[in-house]
């Protein structure tokens, strides 16, 4: 990997003027930022050049590493501000693409007497086209199966798929990973997959805040399996260390908060707290799906190591906390599963997200959906570190649930009922220790981006 300055101080900040306007850039390790009059329009990339996010005239615009993009904006409804969003054209993507390259070339242009950082940002940045972006996507695809989804704090997470789809993959709500075959890579595949990341991450693995061992549920894996794959990770990591003289991503995965809002336009990641647990050298911390069925199948014991080995946070789809619409769901396990599963993974120090759906069920669960659901997180050993996602819940088309929906009668909430749903979830739940709550958040899948 190359960087922008051996020496460089970070942020390093530079200024000119461009037909009347300030433009500014700055450098960061993981990130470089161009904009004018310190607001718009504005650009993100990440240490190679590659474009990440936007914000013009009023809209923010990010891009995915497979060169999709997606705008997000606000509208006026009334006394209603409503959040709006909508995945670009390759035309109207590539006009947001060439507007921020043009902008980085006229800066380069006029950097002659930048500080170096500045000019050797410029030049990754200025290094990048449209048909450039488009080769890198099928570079991406060839490393990558369909990232499916991430929690929300993990979209800026380094992901690497010891696994492939998920190992229950009957919900009836998910089409996630429909088309693809649950299979666990050997230590050789996993070895050849996270070489290829770290290739074609390079120096932007400093924008990667943290590691995401996916797919869904990759902590379904058999213990013997998955410490051989973790082994895998950590020779792998250390390798790109050792080579390079530099930690890359090992300098920034285990930062506890997102970006500012100055180096990514709209964040959407909670501000979670430091972590908590002591982690070896040798490890990098982790973080993974598993559903609650399956926890109990490793011992506290194994938990325990798995957090020695640097694994923080497991994401666990709860959906709901009663049974019977568990079971339309088709969810793997029951209400007291997950509470098990809970208790399992805190017991071993491991902290916990939990993820509840709002509107799942639609009128015909309503109430009891939230009395259980409240009851189920209530119950949950919860406190601070700990993450509860609310996700409001939207049908995916060709699922199975739109078809049972329709043979059932089962009517989906209305927008109004659905806000009421999730603020009743929020409101009525009560942490163990006040003083030391879980986080709550927003989990809206219609943003994912990876």
């Amino acid at each position: 990997m190359t960087g922008f300055g051996e020496d460089a101080a970070y942020p390093v900040r530079w200024q000119t003027t461009v037909e009347g306007r300030s433009l500014h850039v700055m450098v960061r390790r993981q990130a470089i930022n161009l904009l004018l009059d310190n607001d718009s329009p504005s650009f993100t990339f990440d240490p190679a050049g590659r474009l990440h996010g936007a914000f013009v005239e009023g809209r923010n615009y990010r891009r995915s590493l497979d060169n999709r993009m997606l705008a997000k904006w606000s509208e006026q409804d009334g006394t209603r501000s409503t959040r709006r969003r909508r995945w670009l054209s390759a035309d109207e993507a590539r006009a947001v693409v060439d507007l921020a390259y043009q902008m980085a070339a006229r800066a380069a242009g006029l950097a002659g007497d930048a500080p170096a950082a500045i000019r050797s940002a410029l030049e990754a940045v200025t290094g990048w086209t449209w048909p450039r972006l488009v080769a890198d996507r099928r570079w991406f695809e060839r490393i990558y199966t369909p990232v499916g989804i991430l929690p929300p704090d993990q979209y800026l997470a380094l992901v690497l798929q010891a696994t492939h789809g998920c190992s229950h993959n009957a919900c009836t709500f998910c089409t996630f990973y429909q088309d693809i075959p649950f299979r666990i890579k050997s230590p050789d595949e996993f070895r050849s997959h996270v070489a290829g990341v770290l290739d074609f991450f390079g120096p932007a693995l400093a924008m990667r805040r943290s590691i995401f061992l996916a797919d869904a549920n990759a902590l379904v894996v058999p213990m013997p399996r998955l410490l051989a794959l973790l082994d895998v990770l950590a020779d792998g990591l250390e390798s790109e260390i050792r080579e390079t003289g530099k930690p890359g991503a090992a300098a920034t995965i285990s930062e506890p908060s997102p970006l500012g809002p100055d180096a990514l336009p709209d964040p959407t990641f909670p501000h979670l707290p430091p972590a908590t647990c002591s982690l070896p050298p040798a490890t990098l911390p982790l973080f993974a799906f598993i559903d609650a069925f399956h926890v109990e199948r490793k011992s506290v014991a194994d938990w325990q190591e798995l957090r020695g080995r640097g694994l923080q946070r497991v994401y666990i789809g709860m959906e709901s906390g009663h049974d019977p619409l568990l079971r339309w769901l088709n969810k793997p396990g029951n209400a007291v599963d997950v509470l098990d599963a809970v208790q399992t993974l805190k017991t071993a120090g491991v902290a916990v997200s939990v993820i509840v759906m709002s509107g799942v069920g639609g009128a015909a669960f309503a109430d009891a959906h939230v009395r259980d659901s409240v009851a189920l997180l209530n119950a949950m050993p919860l406190g601070w570190g700990d993450l509860i996602y609310i996700s409001e819940f939207r049908e995916q088309p060709g699922s199975d649930y739109v078809r049972m929906a329709a043979q059932n009668d089962v009517r989906a909430l209305a927008p109004d009922e659905l806000h009421a749903q999730t603020r009743m979830l929020r409101n009525e739940y009560r942490a163990p220790d006040p003083n030391q709550p879980p986080q709550f958040s927003a989990y809206n899948i219609d943003e994912f981006i990876y």
